[in-house]
Parts: structure tokens; sequence; C-alpha cells
């Protein structure tokens, strides 16, 4: 047995309660929350591995004498702190929410947690009940009522789903007064469950189960509640509520503004802003009570502070490693500086045309030759999104080109001329063939030629209407799991369709802001035209629209030219509260222009190969070429500008950090790998070689075609710093432990390779070792540190520093795989080269399942997925078999001497 002040018992532990909760975000999202919790976050059992690990941690600081090392001490000690915190608030806070209409005055909240309740005239009883799926719910409870003695029994529960949610029924048997009833109580935890009078002997006594009320010291009036949306549309951009503080016992009476990430303290209670009924005349506040709070700060605050100076104590094993790089030199390069590549994607030659015939091709030239000025002019416009953002048409065109097409020009023509037609001249345009279509069969069923790779929009049309609609259907009745390729290309080509005929009619191009409109709601030119208000607030606009399309159609650019700017006069003068400013405008074309981040994919690609031929060269031959290295080095770093230059350019457009959504947030894990590799481990050619092709693979992945790049508006809850600062080094922190998996895989590959005329490849394995733990080091460090300010973000929006939702959860499994992983050479056996080469890689599925996995697989509101499964891609399976190929061959040479 292994002593329990030992790593391998803490280590254990940790397994235990990372596959614990790993194993329950799948429950809870066949089962549902309450299960969950009742099977592992809230259970005795889990609650029991957690007490063993703090018991086991005190005892292995004091056993080492931890002290003497001050930050592995801190952040070590700093844990213990957090599972105090987090033992207060689970045993003694206590949350709920509070429902006010305007006008109204309460002092009651609604607990969070379920109650079994019995009511009487003269008596009233309680008790905590929460109900679930899977495990054994039974109860039986006595009590006095009226004098007589009470008892209730459990009998059974079902789920009931109904509408789109779902609730539990409670069967019980009730005595009393000598006769036995039983009892329906519907309920659920977070809401009221509803009452059922049994009568006994014209005794009449209710019960219920489901949230409680609780009566507070003090009372909150609504006066008033706000909703301000973007501009022109439905989405909330904030909401708050205009409250009265009513404290008798303290004399108090006093407004206060409740909003997102702006809360009302009160007597150890907190107010957050957390909904709104539907007609706007009500608010929903979430309401915390945490002691625990401080305890947990203090936590976090104490291994933030042991991670920093982890970096610099003389003791720390990361200087260590840092050290021992420095005197076993590996292959060596200089400090780097990066640059853009060109744009190595084929451009199709302006002389091809569509197959179409030739009064179109014809009609085409024309337009090719005559339209790109205007087009560019045009691009300028402003537009209002579904969202109220305004931008130029020039991100709108590429956006929904690109949707349409998987391109951003085509026959010659940049996306600006093309959308440009659709929009103006739809009867001809209807017939260029620019809608991609993959799928031979599809191809088939439309009756175009198998090599064709785009179809027109009447191609889709014939006699009896349009064509796909059986498909169509037939496709959307499956499961997202049971759908094969066809099926997902006919969902795809129907929404490449939508989008042209949204184009075709102009409903797109939201471009006339409305006069004095309170939300500045614009419209586009169909809806302007057949508006009153239209020609009261500028006289001769509908005839100046009519001449514009007319003008287009006819090539007659120069009353095209005049229309347009009678147009940006209009946006200019009724939509000047929205307008971003000229050089933002300008700004955001330039950026769509140079599509940086799609031109740094293949250049992080090739630099990748070529350094990946170089460096495996360079260890067999054992010469390097000083102008080669600076050469590389240099281009990489040029790279890094670039991307540097991009995401600060998307930053500013957006008016927001460019890490909010799954496309940002992959552009700037690929910016950290790059920082990891040309900062941090600038001196192994191997790591720059991890890098790069890491950055390229990342970038690959941030345009594939299911990961949309538009810049949006943020919903309200994102709109804190504490989201900037939290996202910011977490997703830093996926390039750290990125690169930490393709050092642990070149490493292995290495192995393979060894031999006993090569003992320079030991060298090398144990070199991208040392850098492989140091990148993990700073991996953890982000990781575990972000984690935490998520909870500090999270407690401050809505007060719940942590709720086990699935993202949250498979954050914490992440950070307990890789504690595990740097934690393996304190357990002899497991002290290899080996070990660690190979448990750096497959860590990272961690990482993967928490980024992709959740989203897509798991149900939460961080999540994308609606409770069917994605099926898994096949790369995947792919990857899986190649480590474990790699694995296998590598452990026949594992003997490479660890670095002590």
């Amino acid at each position: 047995a292994l002593p329990i002040f030992s790593f391998g018992f803490v280590i254990i532990m940790l397994i235990i309660l990372a596959t614990g909760a790993a194993v329950a975000t799948f429950i809870e999202n066949d089962y549902g929350t309450a299960t969950a919790k009742a099977l592992v976050y809230s259970a005795k059992w889990y609650e029991l591995v957690m007490v063993l690990l703090g018991v086991s941690l005190t005892g292995i600081i004091i056993k080492y004498k931890m002290w003497r090392k001050p930050g592995s001490f801190l952040f070590h000690a700093g844990f213990i702190v957090i599972l105090i915190g987090a033992a207060v608030t689970r045993y003694v806070g206590y949350e709920g929410v509070m429902h006010i209409r305007e006008g109204e005055t309460t002092n009651k909240m609604v607990t969070q947690e379920s109650y079994l309740e019995i009511k009487h005239i003269k008596d009233y009883h309680s008790f905590p009940l929460r109900l679930a799926n899977l495990v054994n719910n039974y109860f039986h409870y006595e009590v006095e009522v009226d004098g007589k003695p009470l008892s209730i029994e459990y009998k059974g529960y079902k789920v009931v789903k109904q509408n789109g949610g779902q609730y539990g029924v409670l069967l019980a048997e009730v005595q009393y007064s000598g006769e036995t009833q039983t009892i329906e109580l519907p309920g659920a935890e977070g809401t009221k469950g509803m009452e059922r009078e049994l009568v006994f002997n014209n005794t009449p006594i209710v019960f219920s189960w489901g949230s409680k009320d609780l009566t507070l010291p003090f009372s909150l009036k609504l006066e008033d509640f706000q909703l301000e949306r973007y501009p022109g549309s439905m989405s909330p951009s904030s909401y708050a509520s205009e409250v009265v503080l009513i404290d008798e016992a303290e004399n108090i009476e006093e407004p206060f503004r409740i909003y997102m990430n702006h809360t009302l303290d009160h007597k150890g209670y907190r107010f957050f802003q957390s909904s709104y009924d539907m007609d706007e005349l009500g608010t929903i506040l979430s309401v915390n009570n945490d002691p625990g709070k401080l305890p947990t700060y203090i936590g976090y605050f104490m291994l933030t502070l042991g991670f920093i100076l982890n970096f610099f104590g003389d003791k720390s094993r990361f200087l260590y490693l840092g050290r021992f790089l420095k005197k076993h030199k590996s292959v060596f390069i200089l400090p780097l500086l990066l640059a853009l590549g060109q744009d190595i994607q084929a451009q199709e030659s302006p002389k091809s045309q569509p197959k179409n015939d030739q009064d179109l091709v014809e009609k085409l030239k024309t337009f090719h030759l005559e339209s790109l000025d205007h087009a560019l002019a045009f691009g300028e416009v402003l537009v209002q999104d579904n969202m109220g953002r305004v931008k130029p048409v020039n991100s709108l065109s590429n956006d929904i080109f690109n949707k349409i097409a998987r391109k951003t020009s085509m026959y010659g023509l940049n996306s600006e001329q093309i959308v440009l037609g659709m929009l103006t001249n739809p009867n001809i345009w209807k017939n260029v063939k620019m809608i991609r279509v993959k799928h031979p069969e599809l191809k088939e069923i439309l009756g175009v030629a198998p090599k064709e790779q785009y179809i027109s929009f009447v191609d889709v049309f014939s006699d009896d209407g349009y064509i796909l609609t059986d498909y169509l259907n037939n496709a959307h009745r499956k499961k997202p799991a049971e759908r094969d390729t066809l099926d997902k290309d006919i969902i795809k080509v129907d929404e490449r369709l939508n989008v042209a005929y949204m184009i075709y009619s102009g409903s797109l191009f939201k471009i006339f802001p409305i006069p004095a409109d309170e939300n500045n709601k614009w419209v586009d030119p169909a809806e302007a035209l057949t508006s009153s208000w239209l020609e009261e607030a500028e006289p001769g606009m509908r005839e100046t629209i009519r001449t514009y399309f007319s003008s287009v159609v006819n090539n007659q650019w120069q009353e095209a030219d005049m229309a347009l700017e009678k147009i940006k006069e209009f946006q200019n003068k009724y939509g000047e509260e929205v307008l971003p400013s000229e050089f933002r405008i300008k700004s955001e074309i330039i950026y769509n222009e140079l599509a940086i981040f799609q031109r740094l994919t293949p250049y992080y690609l090739i630099l990748g190969v070529i350094l990946l031929i170089y460096s495996i060269g360079s260890i067999f031959t054992q010469k390097e070429y000083k102008v080669l290295n600076i050469i590389l080095l240099s281009a990489l770093w040029l790279g890094f500008i670039a991307h540097t230059f991009g995401m600060g350019l998307r930053w500013y457009i957006a008016d927001h950090a460019p890490w909010s959504d799954t496309y940002e947030s992959l552009i700037y894990v690929g910016w950290s790998v790059v920082l990891a590799g040309a900062v941090f481990f600038r001196k192994s050619l191997l790591a720059l070689t991890a890098t790069s092709i890491l950055a390229g693979i990342i970038m690959f992945v941030a345009h594939l075609s299911w990961i949309d790049p538009q810049i949006t508006n943020l919903v309200p809850v994102l709109k804190s710093y504490w989201l900037t600062i939290h996202v910011s080094i977490i997703t830093a922190s996926y390039g750290f432990l990125g690169l930490g998996a393709m050092l642990g895989l070149i490493a292995l590959i290495l192995m393979i390779m060894r031999s006993d005329t090569k003992p320079h490849i030991d060298t090398q394995i144990r070199s991208i070792t040392a850098i492989n733990e140091m990148a993990l080091i700073i991996g953890l460090a982000m990781l575990t540190i972000g984690n935490f300010l998520g909870g500090v973000w999270a407690n401050e929006s809505w007060g719940r520093y942590w709720g086990w939702d699935p993202k949250e959860t498979w954050a914490f499994v992440s950070i307990v795989v890789y504690v595990i992983v740097l934690h393996l050479r304190f357990i002899p056996k497991l002290n290899s080269v080996y070990v660690f080469a190979l448990a750096s890689t497959v860590a990272f599925s961690s990482i993967i399942m928490t980024y992709f996995g959740v989203n897509f697989y798991l149900s939460g509101m961080h999540s994308y997925a609606s409770g069917d499964p994605v099926p898994i891609p096949n790369f995947v399976y792919y990857t899986i078999a190649t480590v474990a190929i790699i694995a296998i061959l590598a452990f026949r040479k594992r003997g490479v001497e660890r670095i002590k």
C-alpha cells in the first residue's frame, strides 16, 4: 500500500478526481445536472477524495519542508486553502434567485437547492432533497403536524420531458392520523415546486418538492428595468435594474443600479443581474451568500504568487532546466524577426470564365473590365449586420461570398464586384456558376457534370420546383451522428443558396439608417423604397436609389458614382450616432485585403517543413550553417510580427480583445505557440520546427468551413475586463502545452532513430525534453491561473466562481492531467524520458477535449451542442493510430537517461 504522504498517493487521488469529473460531464449530458451532482460532484466519495488529497498534500509539505522553496510552498499551500474555501462555500454558503416586477418590493429569494416541504396552519417542516436518476433516492421522514405523527416515505422518481424542457416527479407515501395516501410532486432544482394538498380527517396538509422561499433581512424595490439593444438589432447589448435597497433595521433606503459585472453587496448577500421577463417589466437577480469567498481568493493569490516565484527561485525546477540547456548545447539559433508570406493560394485568371452561354460570358467580361473602381468605392459603403454592428460592405461581401464559394474572388472579379453584380442584376447572376458543391451524388441529383465544382442558382430549380426539397427534409430529420456526407453537403448547399437569395433580394444590405430611430435601425434598399420616411427625410433619395441600380446594370459608372456618393452622404447625416470613424473603416478594409491570417497558414507550414528537414539533417550530419539559422529564425520572427499586427488590427476594428469566439481564440492560440517558441525556446532548432508546424496546423483549423471568422459584437456578460485577462492567459497556455505535445512526439520519433553509432541523438532528446518540461511548467501555470481568474470573472459577473459546467470541469481535468505529467518524475519507475515524452503528447488530448470536444459533444453554457453528438472526424482516429505506432516503436529504444 502506498503511504498517504507520498507523491504516488497524491497522483492516484488526482487520477480519481480527474476521471470522476470527466465521466460526470457525460453523465450530466445524458441524465441531467442533478444526476451528475448526486453521483459525483456532491457525492461523499468525491468529497472524501478531496479531503484525502488535502491531507496528503499537507503531509508532503511538512515531510519535505517545502517552505524552504517559497514558490513551491505557496502554490501547493494555495491549493489547500482553495479546498478549505470550497468546503466553506459547499456547507455554509447558499444561492438562489430573486424575481421582482417593476414597482414591486420583496424580501424573498428562491433557493437553488431543492427541499421537501410540509406545511400546515400551525407547523412547517423542510428537508434538503436532491433527486436524480441512477442513484438511490430513498428517504423516510417523521415529523409532528398538529400534535400528531406524520411519516412520508419515498416510493419512486421519474423525469418528464415536455416542451423542450424537463422536470422531475416525486412519488411518496404519506401516513397520518391512521390514514395512508400517495402523492405525486412535480419539481426541479432551482425552481419552485408545485404544491399538492392532502386531507386527513378534515386536516389539510400541503406538500411540495423543489426550491423554497428564504426571507432576507432587507428588501429590494424595482423602480425600473432597462434593456439596451445593439443598433438595429434585437440582440441585447446590456441590461440593468434600477432598485432601491430598503433596510429598516439599519434605517437605509438607497438607490442602486445592478447590471452585468456590477453587483449590489449588502449584509453578506450579493445580487447579480441574471435575466429578465420577456415583457421587459421585471428582473431576475441571482443572489449569493458565500462565506468561502475570502479563503478562496486568498488561495488564488497564494497559488498565483507561488507560480511566479517558482520561475525565479534559485532552487526552482524551471531555472534548473534552463541551466541544463545552457550547459548541454544542442542546435542553436539566434533570436528572430518574422515575415508575412506571399499569398500562395492559386488565383484564377481574369480570362477564366463560367461555362455559360456566350452572352453571359461577354457580360462578365465587360463587368470585369469596367466595374473595379466603382466596386472599391461600393466596398466603403457602410452596412448594418444582424447583430447591429456597422461595417463596410467590403467585410460583408468577403464574408458572404466566402460562404457561397469558399473563395474571395472568382472569374477575375473580387468579392465586391461579384456581390455588387448579384445585388443590382440578379437575373444575370443567377445563371453564373459560383455556388460550391462537392458531393458526386449531389452533382448527379442536380444534373451537373462530375468535374464541375460550382453550380448556378437556377441549377437547383426545375419545373417541379426546388430540386433539393425532399433530400433536405430527409437530411434534417436525421440526427447529426446519422447524417452521411451527402446529407451534410445538401445542408451546406442549401445554406449557400439561401445566402445567395438574400443577396439577390438585397435583404442583407441594410445601408439606409432610419432618421431619428431610437434603436438606430438601418434597412435594406427594398424597405427604404417602400417607406414614407425616406422622401420626408431626403427628397429625391428614392430616385437616387433607382438611378444607382439602373446605372450599375447599364455600366453607366459616372452616374453610379454620383448616386453612391449621395447614399454615403445620407448615411453620414442620419447614421452618425453609430458610424465608425473613417480611420476605423479604412483599417477594416485593409485588414480584409491583407488577409494576414489566411496567408500565415501556408507560410507557417512551409517554414515548418523547411525547419524540419534542416533540423533532422543537422542531427545526422552534426553540422549547422549560421547564415541559414539566422534566415530561418528571422523568417519565424517576421511571421510573428505579422501575426501580432493582424491581431492588433482586429482588436482595434472590433473594439474588443480578439479572443471572444472560436476563430479568434484559435488565432490567439497560434500566436501564443509562436511566442512560446520564438521567445522562450529560440535556441532549439527542433523546438522552432514544432512551433512553426503547430502554428500552421492551428491556423489551418481556424480557417475550416465550420468556423466563422466574422467580427461580431459581444454579448453583455462578455463585456468584462476579467474576460480579457482570463481568456488571454488560459488560451495562451494552450500554445505552450501544444508545443510540449509536439516536442514529446519529436522525442519519441528521435528515440526510434537511436543507435550506438549516433550518441548525439540522445543529447538532442534530453535537450528537447528539458524544453518540453519548461514549456509544460509555463503552460500549467498559465492554465491554472487563467482558470482561477475565470472563476473570479464568473463570481464577479453572476456570483458563482465554480458551477461544474462541462467547460469548467474539463479545464479542471486538464490542470490535473498536467499536474500528474509534471510530477511523474517523483515516482522512480515512471521517471524516464520515454514516459514523460509519451505523457506530454497524450496529455494534450485533454486540451483538445476542453477546447473542441466540450463545444460539440456536451451541453453547457460554454458549448454549441444541443444533445445529439457530432460524428468524430476520421483524422482523429488516424492521429491516435499514428501516435500509438510511434510510441510502440520508440518503446524498444527508450533507455534515454532522464534529467535529474
